[in-house]
């Protein structure tokens, strides 16, 4: 069974990273959770530092919640206050405890420190560490969705090159390597 994993808000704006994690979970090499806050903080990213129209912004969290409806966690409220990690992050772990899920994907790893973790089962792991796990776990499956992602980015279509540097700000180490797979993997 592929690990439940609660992403992070961080994880969900760049659109490269947040199209991935989907794809992949499409695939079913992981089970994506996220809860009305973490849905609410993505809205705010993306009209307030992204420039996405409201509109825009709503589209893409309904397409999200229209491809997994199961991912919405609700009901973790009365644990946020029992939560030890950084204040502005506790219903993230909140919503990851009451899930049951197995990690919280985030580039804010220092928001989600292992002493406020443990007892609760759950790592908190950066989406580069994350996608090589999943590169290694399942390699034709990940370099699968990636081509797909990248022939379906056809306005304007990208090269190979081009799209692995889309994700070199968010997963460095993860573009370098699927890149290289891709190489060799192409005729």
């Amino acid at each position: 069974m592929p690990p439940a994993v609660v992403l992070d808000a961080c994880v969900l704006v760049p659109h490269p990273l947040f199209d991935t994690l989907l794809r992949l979970a499409d695939a079913e090499l992981l089970v994506p959770l996220w809860s009305s806050e973490i849905l609410h903080e993505v809205e705010r990213t993306l009209t307030g530092k992204r420039g996405l129209s409201i509109a825009a912004a709503r589209r893409r969290i309904g397409h999200m919640n229209r491809a997994f409806p199961a991912a919405l966690v609700e009901g973790h409220e009365h644990l946020v206050p029992s939560m030890t990690n950084d204040p502005k992050d506790r219903h993230v772990l909140a919503a990851a405890v009451h899930a049951g899920a197995q990690q919280i994907v985030t580039a804010n790893l220092r928001d989600f420190a292992e002493p406020d973790l443990r007892g609760h089962g759950i790592e908190a792991i950066h989406p580069d560490h994350f996608l090589l796990d999943q590169l290694e776990a399942d390699e034709s499956t990940v370099l699968r969705c990636l081509a797909e992602q990248r022939g379906d980015y056809s306005a304007p279509p990208q090269d190979t090159a081009e799209f692995f540097r889309t994700f070199l700000a968010t997963v460095p180490q993860f573009a370098l390597a699927a890149q290289a797979l891709s190489g060799r993997a192409e005729p």
